[in-house]
């Protein structure tokens, strides 16, 4: 299971002063109503809180995940892609934003906040990985007709970095998923059966193998891993489905 978004380049700090308490105000309003018209779908609110520049950037980037976005034509339509695959709001998440630095000069901003998201349904207790995702993010932001509009976002995952008992699990799923990717479906299956091996109690290895076999044609084999995980994850609606549909040939 992958999931995912979003960040930026270094940038100095020596030349920003501090913020007015009400500038500061409006730099957290625009970046909230940023992200509320990112989850609701809103096109046209999205848009009016980038700036329209050939040099902007979006970029994201974990341990195991890096994109970036350039310029506003490609971030542009790569928003209208993404709305027309999933135009309805998208209430999985709760987005809550905490601890803002903000330095400003003139009509130019840095911003530093904390950013996390939290499922509305919380199964970390059965997988690790989806709880909520502390994020760390940057903006470098310019005032154009007195709205504060994004230049320039970077949003990393620390936790993503530290090192736990699932950084292996992790890893080698993602390995699995790149070798799916490359059409290795019989090396993708190795791969995940060292993963199952390993990490014997987590439904999403089982899954993840349960998928990949399928795809090789091994369909009894696919059926008893996803009942593997389906069993140890009665939630998991992606590997029910799945079930049923190879039961169903």
């Amino acid at each position: 299971m992958r999931k995912i978004i979003v960040l930026l380049t270094t940038i100095g700090f020596g030349f920003f002063t501090y913020a007015q308490t009400g500038e500061e105000g409006n730099i957290k309003k625009a970046i909230q109503a940023k992200i509320d018209a990112y989850q609701s779908r809103n096109l046209d609110a999205w848009k009016a809180s980038w700036q329209h520049d050939s040099k902007i950037s979006n970029t994201v980037t974990t341990n195991d995940f890096y994109t970036t976005v350039k310029g506003w034509d490609s971030l542009e339509a790569t928003m209208e892609r993404d709305i027309k695959q999933n135009p309805k709001p998208d209430n999985s998440f709760k987005m809550s934003l905490d601890n803002f630095s903000v330095h400003t000069e003139g009509n130019l901003a840095f911003v530093e906040y904390d950013a996390v998201a939290t499922p509305e349904s919380d199964q970390s207790s059965i997988f690790p990985y989806s709880g909520a995702l502390h994020y760390h993010d940057y903006e470098m932001m310019v005032k154009e007709n007195g709205q504060w509009k994004t230049r320039t976002r970077v949003v990393t995952l620390p936790e993503s970095y530290a090192i736990n008992n699932h950084a292996a699990e992790t890893d080698l799923n993602a390995a699995g998923y790149d070798l799916l990717g490359s059409n290795k479906i019989n090396e993708a299956v190795e791969i995940f059966r060292m993963n199952v091996k390993l990490f014997p109690d987590s439904w999403n290895t089982y899954d993840s193998l349960g998928e990949a076999l399928a795809l090789a044609g091994n369909k009894k084999e696919a059926i008893e891993n996803y009942e593997k995980s389906v069993q140890l994850n009665p939630k998991s609606d992606g590997g029910i489905a799945a079930l049923a549909k190879l039961k169903q040939k």
